[in-house]
C-alpha cells in the first residue's frame, strides 16, 4: 500500500502514527489493533514516506520504521526523518540486529525505540503510547509537555541560581543553575515540567539554553556570586547521544570565558545503564569538568550507578534530607554509610533539600562536604540592570 496524496488527514484526538514496512500482513496486524486508538497513516515505500514527511513535518506523533526494505534501510530512512522532524520520536523495527549496529542506529538516526521482529500488535500498541502518552511506562513523558517546553524555551525561560556551601563553615560554595518558565509554571511544577521533556530532544535544547544564558550574563553572575562553580543538570538521554556530547564539548572548548561548570546527572534514568551512556560520560571527565550522580536514594538506581564509577561525587536526595528531622534511624545511618563509602571512592558529598540547622549540623558531623537547601538560600533571579527583581515561580504555582 502506498501513501496517496490527501488520504491523511492528522487528528488532535490520538497519536498520529507513521508506520513503514514492506511486509502486508504485518501492516495489516498492525492496523487492525491501532486503528481505534491512533491515527495511523502506512507506507509500504520509505521514499514515498518521505514525501509525505517533507509535506507535514509536524504531523507525527511518532515514526516506526522496518530494518530491511528495498532501496532506503530503515537506519537511512529514520536517519532522514530525523533530519526533517528531529523532534518526532524514531522506533526500529529489526528482526536481528548486532550490538555495534544498534549503537550506531541509535547514534545516526537517534532512534527512541528498537523492537525485535515478529512484533505482537499489543507491543507496539504499548510502545505508541509510551512514547506519546507516557502510559505504561512512567519513565516516558508526554510529547504535549516537550513541545509545550519547546515553545516555553522561546520566550518564557529564565535561569534561577540557588547556593551551595561548605558544611564546615557555611561559606558560600558554589552555585546550581536552575530552570524557570514562568508562564508554564502557572499550571504545572518545575518537577513536571522537566520530566516531561527528559525523553526528548528539548532537553538538549535546554541545556544550552541554560549555558547560554550563563555565557551571556558570566560578568553579572561574578559580581552577584564571586567566581564560584556554577552546576548544570544534564540528562542521561542527552549524555546516551554522541552528537549532543560532541557539541556540549566543542561549545565549552568555544567558551573558555564560563564561570567554572560542573554538571548533575540525575539517577533516575535506566538510560544511565546504557553502553553509550558509559562510554559517552567519561568524556565529560576527560575535559576536565566534575559530573555528580543527582538525586542519589531518591529510587532503584543509585548504589548500581555508584559501583560503574564515572561520577566525580554525588548529590544526596532532597527526599532522605528530608527525613532526617523525623530522627529516622534508618535514613540517618544510610545517608552517614553513603557518605563515608563515597569517601572512600574518592568522591564527594552533597546533600540537597537542606531546611533546618539540625539537619545542616547532622550532615556537618557526619563529614558531608556541601550542603544546599532553603536554610541556607532559596533560588533566585540575577539582579540584571532594568530588570525587576524575579520571585521563584516555582513556589507560587497553582493548578
Amino acid at each position: 500500500m502506498k501513501f496517496q496524496e490527501g488520504q491523511f488527514q492528522p487528528t488532535s484526538s490520538y497519536p498520529n502514527v507513521l508506520l513503514v514496512d514492506d511486509e502486508d500482513a504485518l501492516l495489516a496486524s498492525v492496523r487492525r489493533i491501532l486503528r481505534k486508538q491512533c491515527s495511523l497513516k502506512t507506507c509500504s515505500d520509505p521514499h514515498e514516506a518521505i514525501r509525505l514527511l517533507r509535506q507535514s513535518p509536524d504531523s507525527f506523533d511518532i515514526i516506526i520504521s522496518d530494518l530491511r526494505m528495498p532501496g532506503i534501510d530503515g537506519v537511512e530512512f529514520l536517519t532522514i526523518a530525523r533530519e526533517i522532524a528531529p523532534d518526532v520520536p524514531r522506533v526500529l523495527l529489526s528482526g536481528s540486529l548486532s550490538e555495534n549496529a544498534l549503537k550506531e542506529a541509535i547514534n545516526k538516526a537517534g532512534i527512541s525505540r528498537v523492537i525485535v521482529k515478529p512484533v505482537p500488535p499489543e507491543v507496539m500498541l504499548s510502545t505508541v503510547q509510551g512514547l506519546t502518552t507516557g502510559q505504561g511506562d512512567a519513565s516516558r513523558p508526554s510529547r504535549q509537555m516537550a513541545l509545550r517546553v519547546q515553545d516555553a524555551l522561546k520566550t518564557n525561560h529564565t535561569v534561577f541560581f540557588q547556593p551551595r556551601v561548605n558544611a564546615d563553615d557555611f561559606a558560600v560554595a558554589g552555585q546550581e543553575a536552575l530552570s524557570r518558565f514562568p508562564g508554564l509554571q502557572q499550571t504545572f511544577t518545575v518537577e513536571e515540567i522537566i520530566s516531561g521533556a527528559e525523553d526528548h530532544p528539548v532537553i538538549g535544547d535546554l541545556t544550552f539554553k541554560v549555558l547560554g544564558f550563563i555565557d551571556q550574563h558570566r560578568d553579572v553572575i561574578a559580581k552577584q556570586y564571586g567566581n564560584h562553580p556554577i552546576s548544570v543538570n544534564l540528562s542521561p538521554n542527552s549524555i546516551s547521544d554522541i552528537n549532543f556530547v560532541n557539541a556540549l564539548i566543542d561549545f565549552l572548548r568555544a567558551h573558555p570565558g564560563l564561570p567554572l561548570l560542573e554538571f548533575e546527572v540525575t539517577e533516575q534514568s535506566n538510560m544511565a545503564f546504557t553502553a553509550e551512556f558509559q562510554d559517552n560520560l567519561p568524556r565529560l571527565l576527560s575535559a576536565g569538568y566534575k559530573v555528580f550522580l543527582d538525586d542519589f536514594g531518591a529510587g532503584n538506581n543509585s548504589i548500581a550507578l555508584l559501583r560503574r564509577g564515572h561520577f566525580s561525587g554525588l548529590k544526596l536526595d532532597k527526599s532522605l534530607i528530608a527525613r532526617l528531622d523525623d530522627h529516622n534511624t534508618i535514613d540517618s545511618s544510610f545517608v552517614e554509610w553513603v557518605t563515608q563509602a563515597a569517601h572512600q571512592l574518592g568522591m564527594s558529598v552533597i546533600a540537597e533539600g537542606v531546611e533546618t540547622l539540625d539537619s545542616a549540623t547532622f550532615l556537618q558531623h557526619i563529614g558531608v562536604d556541601q550542603l544546599q537547601g532553603y536554610y541556607f538560600g532559596r533560588p533566585g533571579a540575577l539582579l540584571l540592570e532594568g530588570s525587576d527583581i524575579q520571585k521563584d515561580p516555582g513556589t507560587t504555582f497553582s493548578r
